[in-house]
C-alpha cells in the first residue's frame, strides 16, 4: 500500500511560482493548497492543517519570518515542518531556519529537490528529530 502524501500549503506571493508549485505537487498526488501572503497563509494553515508548509520569505504584509515565528507559537501548528523556498541569499534563509524553519531551498528550485525535501521533512516530522538545514 502506498504511503499517503501529506497536505502541503504553499505560501508564495509570486502568482506564477505559487500556481506552478501547487499544480506540480497536485500532479504528484499531494493535496496542495496555496496562499498569496502571510495573513492568508496563516488562515489557510488553520483551515487545512497541512503536513508541510512551503514558505517564501518575501511576502507582503506579514513576511515569511514573522509567519515562522507565529506558527512556532501556535499549538496546533507548532510542529508542522516548514520549508523555506526563497531567492534570498543563504544568510537570509539561514536566519529563517534559526527562527524555526526546518530547512530551505534557494530559487530556482528543481522540482525533484523539492519533493526530496518534503520527503525528508515528513520522515523526521517530530520536532526533536528535525535537523534545520539547507535541503537539496
Amino acid at each position: 500500500m502506498a504511503e499517503e502524501k501529506p497536505k502541503v500549503l504553499v505560501i508564495e506571493d509570486d502568482e506564477y511560482s505559487r500556481d506552478a508549485l501547487a499544480h506540480l505537487l497536485a500532479a504528484e498526488g499531494y493535496e496542495a493548497q496555496s496562499a498569496s501572503d502571510g495573513e492568508a497563509g496563516l488562515a489557510k494553515a488553520h483551515e487545512m492543517q497541512p503536513g508541510v508548509i512551503i514558505l517564501d520569505l518575501n511576502l507582503p504584509g506579514i513576511d515569511g519570518k514573522q509567519v515562522i515565528q507565529m506558527l512556532r507559537r501556535d499549538g496546533p501548528l507548532r510542529d508542522v515542518p516548514i520549508l523555506v523556498v526563497t531567492g534570498d541569499e543563504d544568510r537570509a534563509a539561514q536566519s529563517a531556519v534559526d527562527l524555526g524553519a526546518d530547512g530551505y531551498l534557494t530559487k530556482p528550485v528543481e522540482f525533484d529537490d523539492l519533493i526530496g525535501a518534503i520527503d525528508q521533512l515528513k520522515a523526521g516530522a517530530s520536532s526533536a528529530a528535525r535537523s534545520r538545514r539547507q535541503l537539496s
